[in-house]
């Protein structure tokens, strides 16, 4: 059995994650209850799509609200972009997306899922039990920071350059060198760099004249075409839902163990050094202390309780 403090901190981080992937849906198209409140956060649609695959072992409904909406927007997702983050951030979550790409391929019509399909015989047998049901979701709705992503990939393709503008009005004006940008679009530095330099030569975004090369958005300049950029930001969801699945599956694989606070406060810091970038934008310390068995996990209960601000910040 795990510790009492372990279990119910676990408890309130899934649930935090579950609420935002909830909200998520809602504000891009999913037919469930609406977000209170439109907010200002771009949304990560694969992010979101693989964070709620791995947490409908939670909550089987978030997977009927991904298929559905993936299902009428598959155009809209990037297979490169997922194929970056199954084998980056979600690496080791236990996520896997076979099924879902087979369904989409086939149901949905879109070929490009195929290379991420894992096909059998009982895949084409769910495929078929789906068909005729009514899909629970719509197009998006076209309004607001949330769906930026969406939109320009709908207007210039899916691709490299729209991830990274949106990623870059995201920043609010703030210089990021191509090494963070592959970091948080999933793409290389390669890729990025030739898609950035490419878009500063256009007059699209802004190239810096310093020796490391960075690059930034005129977010007053693009609000002429969409009027919410102003206060829009880019949030690093991928690794936050990331995170919270790998930290669940460490959960349920030590269960039956019986281990220490000490072990698994140890073991969380392990897996939460993984990810720098969430520590800092969740606001968790540098550095997770333990001072002994008896006083292990209070830090990490600090930590979680940040992570379950940062994600309930979506809502």
């Amino acid at each position: 059995m795990l510790p009492t403090h372990v279990h119910a901190s676990t408890e309130l981080l899934a649930e935090s994650a579950v609420r935002c992937a909830w909200a998520q849906w809602s504000a891009i198209g999913a037919l469930t209850l609406p977000v209170s409140k439109e907010g200002n956060e771009i949304i990560d649609v694969e992010a979101l799509l693989l964070g709620s695959l791995g947490l409908a072992t939670r909550v089987p409904r978030l997977r009927t609200l991904a298929t559905d909406w993936t299902l009428e927007n598959s155009q809209l997702l990037s297979i490169a972009r997922l194929r970056a983050l199954l084998a980056g951030p979600f690496a080791g979550s236990g996520v896997t997306i076979g099924e879902l790409a087979q369904l989409i391929a086939t149901e949905g019509g879109d070929a490009r899922w195929r290379a991420l399909a894992a096909h059998s015989a009982a895949d084409d047998a769910r495929s078929d039990q789906t068909r005729g049901t009514k899909r629970k979701a719509v197009l998006p709705r076209w309004r607001g920071a949330r769906t930026l992503l969406l939109k320009l990939r709908r207007g210039f393709g899916v691709g490299v350059k729209p991830d990274l503008l949106a990623i870059l009005l995201g920043s609010r004006g703030g210089w990021v060198d191509a090494a963070t940008l592959a970091e948080l679009s999933g793409y290389t530095v390669a890729a990025v760099r030739r898609a950035a330099d490419d878009m500063a030569n256009a007059d699209l975004i802004e190239l810096s004249d310093r020796h490391r090369r960075t690059y930034r958005a005129n977010v007053m300049a693009w609000t002429s075409l969409f009027p919410a950029l102003e206060a829009s930001r880019w949030v690093r969801r991928a690794d936050g839902f990331a995170f919270a699945l790998r930290w669940m599956r460490c959960i349920n694989e030590r269960n039956s163990r019986a281990p220490s606070e000490l072990d698994l406060a140890l073991k969380f810091a392990a897996e939460i050094d993984m990810f720098p970038g969430l520590k800092q934008d969740a606001g968790i310390a540098r550095e997770l202390v333990s001072e002994g068995n008896a006083s292990a996990w209070a830090s990490r209960q600090d930590a979680i309780a940040s992570l379950v601000r940062w994600f309930d910040a979506s809502e």
